[in-house]
């Protein structure tokens, strides 16, 4: 029996250093299923976080669309009152024409030519109040304070019916139903008046008179002129304002005219009546006529 004899091969240097290493055992007690569990959760706080992040934004924008929404309301309310504060309408009687113009409130303004009023219509309600130079008849419905403001005087009423005459320097108003109170723009001193009385501003003062023939004063409203003891240069002036036309005179006429002329005449018709009743030559031109003694 042969004696066999085990033969170890010598081991290399790296085998020896390896085996001499320290055995060192990780404890690791989770399965996958506790891995993945793990990982969907991590997975999972994140999906929320960016959720509330979004959230977040979403509700910063919406309070800024608010924000922006408030102040456009807040703008559009603004341009809004001022337009309504401020939108003036303008009627103008030009010459040659006689217009009524209904106010908000059911008033009524019978304009002569050569006449202009303003208001605000969208402020009415609050303000009653026309701006006015020229002649005009008012017939104005009850209600608040109603105010035609002129260059020389204002008249103030409650509800009532009254001729203004307003040119250059003349102001003077005819109360022809209910009470007017008449105030002088200059000095602010006033006067009030009631049915055929006629109230006068003439440099800041004002005074009233009883007894006026308010159907004279009127008449123009029916296209009828009526003048008594008038300034022929007034009468000239009616003229003018009626017709469309120019008059012009050689010299100063100190005359003072009485009678009266309606507007379905010709204009020749009515230029050669006061001409022929005052003694002086008229002479047609151009768009109008020359007078002369």
């Amino acid at each position: 029996m042969k004696n066999i004899n085990s033969h170890n091969e010598p081991l290399s240097n790296d085998q020896e250093f390896l085996q001499s290493l320290p055995k060192v055992e990780l404890p690791y007690s989770r399965s996958k299923e506790d891995v993945w569990q793990n990982m969907e959760a991590m997975m999972d706080n994140g999906k929320q976080s960016e959720e509330t992040t979004t959230e977040t934004k979403g509700k910063t924008i919406n309070m800024r669309s608010w924000a922006m929404a408030a102040a456009a309301v807040i703008i559009f309310t603004l341009c809004t009152g001022t337009f309504f504060r401020l939108y003036t309408k303008t009627i103008n009687a030009h010459a040659g024409q006689h217009l009524t113009a209904l106010l908000p409130d059911g008033s009524s303004i019978e304009l002569n030519a050569g006449s202009v009023i303003k208001y605000k219509p969208y402020w009415w309600r609050f303000e009653r109040e026309v701006q006015f130079e020229g002649e005009a008849f008012f017939k104005v419905k009850k209600g608040e304070s109603f105010e035609v403001v002129s260059s020389l005087g204002r008249t103030i009423v409650l509800g009532t019916s009254f001729n203004i005459y307003a040119r250059k320097n003349d102001y003077k108003v005819t109360c022809y139903t209910g009470k007017v109170r008449v105030v002088s723009t200059s000095s602010g001193a006033s006067t009030d008046i009631t049915p055929n009385m006629q109230a006068v501003v003439n440099n800041g003062t004002v005074s009233s008179h009883n007894n006026v023939n308010t159907s004279e004063t009127i008449s123009w409203v029916n296209d009828m002129f009526i003048f008594t003891g008038t300034p022929i240069h007034m009468v000239f002036e009616e003229v003018e304002r009626q017709y469309g036309i120019s008059i012009k005179t050689t010299e100063h006429l100190d005359y003072l005219y009485s009678g009266n002329f309606t507007r379905d005449r010709s204009v020749d018709d009515v230029v050669n009546m006061i001409c022929r009743s005052m003694g002086l030559d008229h002479k047609k031109v151009s768009n109008g006529y020359l007078i002369s003694k």
